[in-house]
């Protein structure tokens, strides 16, 4: 959001200079990206202030952050309604999506550049000037927060608009003279004959004002976020409407907005002749009960009454006090201790402030964060995390690397291709409920055949001496029939040798803490039945080493021998 200086200077009586209000921002309010001469850019990302994305929003913000205040008064009586005038036709499908639509018909437009004033309003603000009529759109947009869609009256069939969702298969060239197709979930707006527009995120080219538009059909409309989400993010159409729909909207700045609107045409000669306005027009208030106690627990100081009940009039909060409620007001009571409480409620154009935490973060930044003290917390430090498994990870990783060997990392699923080459019954294994694909369906419980499975991919690329290990998770389905996480160390090495089992029990003596312990005897087919040993801890087996059979190995396309080590180290 660009915010025009020149603009800001017109909404608010500023106390202070703007380098003030350039260093203010960031600590009460919002970072900023860039500020120049002609404007202030502020940093939305990451934040939920759908009023700071309107000018008057910045400006009852910027005033209330340098008591300074706002030059203009919110308009609750409208130019319409002193007026008997015919109704345009219009048909709202869905209210849920569409809670507010308005439409307002202007006769006697003529098609002209746009005053220096509105030029330069709408450059400092980021914005290109098109023309009279469609300036008015992006004008109103700015101050208020709104956006606005007016069509040339002529080429709407009937004069008639129809809100609703898609059909699937019908499609629309927008301003951007790109052809979208639409789906059932997108909102759009439609005349007897063809689309219009895409609700709440781009019109259409079919419809966008010409040089010899002389009516208009002018919409205001509140539209649902999420719908307006989706859209934007299957067409992949960000736009400055849709940015503000998906923040969310308040019906009290929709009519003020086509308010605005309305006279602004006039000033160009336009007549107001018709209007619908559709929908509940009530925005919804909110009202939250602050306590003290908690506000004191989560700043960290006491705050003084006076002070919360100035910073929260300063943001246009209404505020009573009371008294708190539930077990904690009970308790001081019976001390004799009157616990303080007020029923706040936020200013229509708020939509951010739901709860009493949002309440109370409000009163802190007009505070000041960098006043807040620091201080060393209460209550006992709690105990160290045993690190030592972690610990003797990292040893073992350093130590195998010093000693020639590569670290891979494999997923924690065995492959379609490692089920079948190692005909693992898939009965044994834990299967995901939502699976990402078929590749990733079944856990791990083993790491040996994920490593047998790199051997070979590096062996076809041509290696011929490839010794690798990975440190990481297996789950297995213990006789209670509960998932068991083990964490656990696996070698595997291809050197060109009839007997790579030997060499990889070299590695196993440098490790020093496992030695090799009896042969296990008749493997499950899996090994060459020869050789294939314990790996003890002590006396504790604690995994095992060989060499993959031939059946197995054959199935990767490798012809040379491989050998593994895989024990439980956590």
């Amino acid at each position: 959001m660009k915010v025009s200086k020149n603009w800001l200077k017109e909404l608010v009586d500023l106390k202070v200079s703007f380098t003030e209000v350039e260093r203010l921002l960031p600590l009460r309010t919002i970072g900023t990206k860039e500020i120049t001469d002609d404007f202030i850019e502020l940093d939305m990302k990451g934040y939920n202030r759908a009023d700071l994305l309107s000018m008057r929003g910045v400006a009852l913000e910027i005033a209330a952050i340098t008591d300074s205040s706002v030059t203009f008064k919110e308009a609750n009586k409208f130019i319409w309604e002193d007026s008997i005038l015919p109704k345009t036709i219009i048909e709202v499908e869905d209210k849920k999506d569409i809670p507010v639509y308005c439409i307002a018909k202007i006769e006697g437009l003529k098609v002209e550049k746009s005053s220096k004033e509105w030029v330069e309003k709408l450059e400092a603000s980021g914005v290109r000037s098109i023309d009279c009529i469609t300036d008015v759109t992006n004008l109103v947009m700015l101050e208020y927060g709104q956006p606005m869609h007016a069509f040339d009256a002529k080429i709407v069939a009937d004069e008639t608009l129809i809100a609703r969702h898609a059909k699937d298969g019908e499609e629309l060239t927008t301003l951007d003279e790109k052809t979208r197709k639409l789906v059932t979930s997108d909102l759009v707006i439609t005349d007897p004959k063809k689309v219009l527009g895409i609700a709440g995120v781009m019109g259409g080219k079919n419809s966008e004002i010409s040089e010899k538009t002389v009516d208009i059909l002018f919409e205001a409309a509140i539209f649902d976020p999420i719908t307006i989400r989706k859209t934007v993010t299957r067409l992949g159409l960000q736009s400055e409407a849709s940015k503000r729909f998906q923040h969310g909207l308040t019906k009290k700045r929709c009519l003020q907005a086509l308010d605005s609107a309305i006279k602004m045409y006039a000033s160009l000669g336009g007549k107001l002749t018709a209007i619908s306005i559709v929908g509940d027009l009530e925005d919804t208030e909110k009202t939250i009960t602050l306590r003290k106690s908690q506000m004191d627990s989560l700043i960290g100081i006491e705050m003084k009454e006076e002070d919360v009940e100035n910073y929260l009039q300063k943001l246009n909060f209404k505020i009573i006090r009371t008294q708190a409620f539930g077990s904690e007001a009970i308790a001081q009571a019976r001390r004799g201790d009157a616990l303080r409480a007020w029923e706040v409620k936020p200013p229509y154009y708020r939509l951010d402030i739901s709860i009493e935490a949002d309440v109370i973060e409000e009163i802190t930044r007009m505070y000041g964060y960098e006043k807040l003290p620091s201080k060393e917390l209460a209550g006992t430090l709690p105990e160290k995390i045993d690190q030592s498994l972690f610990e003797k990870i990292f040893d073992l990783k350093e130590n195998l690397v010093k000693i020639g060997l590569s670290e891979v990392q494999t997923y924690s699923f065995y492959s379609t291709s490692i089920i079948s080459n190692f005909e693992f019954r898939i009965s044994n294994l834990i299967k995901i409920l939502n699976p990402m694909s078929s590749e990733t369906e079944y856990m791990r419980t083993h790491l040996w055949p994920n490593l047998v499975e790199v051997v070979a991919k590096n062996y076809k690329q041509g290696y011929k001496d490839i010794a690798i290990f990975e440190i990481g998770k297996t789950y297995q389905i213990t006789k209670s029939g509960e998932i068991q996480e083990e964490y656990k160390l696996c070698i595997a090495l291809l050197n060109g040798s009839d007997n790579p089992t030997q060499e990889l029990y070299q590695i196993l003596k440098t490790m020093e803490i496992f030695k090799l312990g009896d042969p296990i005897g008749e493997s499950d087919g899996r090994f060459h039945p020869m050789r294939y040993f314990y790996v003890t801890d002590g006396n504790k087996p604690v995994g095992k080493i060989g060499e993959v059979h031939l059946r197995i190995t054959d199935k990767f396309g490798l012809e040379k021998r491989v050998a593994i080590l895989e024990i439980k180290i956590g």
